[in-house]
C-alpha cells in the first residue's frame, strides 16, 4: 500500500489507482511522469502533493527497492535507540 499519509476515505480510489497501474503500461508511464497530477485526481490533498515528492518504482524492474515509512522518528534516530533503528534496517534486506 501507499507508504504516504492519506485518508481512510481514498484508500479504495488509491487501490484502483495501484491496479490500474499494474495492469497498464501507459497508465503507469503517466504516474511515473507525474505522480502528484494523479494522486491529486484520486483526492489526495493538495498539502499532500506539494511537500512529498512521489516517486513511483516498479518492483520488477527495480527489486531491491525500499518504500520508506512517510515518517520517521527523528528523535528516535537521533537517540540511536536501537530497537526502532533495527525495525528500519529491515526494510533493507535484500529480497
Amino acid at each position: 500500500m501507499a507508504r504516504f499519509p492519506y485518508y481512510k476515505k481514498n484508500v479504495k480510489e488509491l487501490g484502483k489507482l495501484i491496479a490500474r497501474a499494474a495492469l497498464d503500461e501507459n497508465f503507469r508511464k503517466a504516474l511515473q511522469e507525474n505522480p502528484s497530477m494523479e494522486l491529486a485526481g484520486v483526492g489526495l490533498p493538495q498539502q499532500t502533493t506539494e511537500l512529498i515528492e512521489f516517486k513511483v518504482v516498479d518492483g520488477k524492474e527495480n527489486p531491491n527497492a525500499v518504500a520508506l515509512p512517510f515518517r520517521l522518528n527523528q528523535n528516535k534516530i537521533n537517540s540511536a535507540n536501537e530497537a526502532y533503528l533495527f525495525e528500519i534496517s529491515k526494510m533493507f534486506s535484500l529480497n
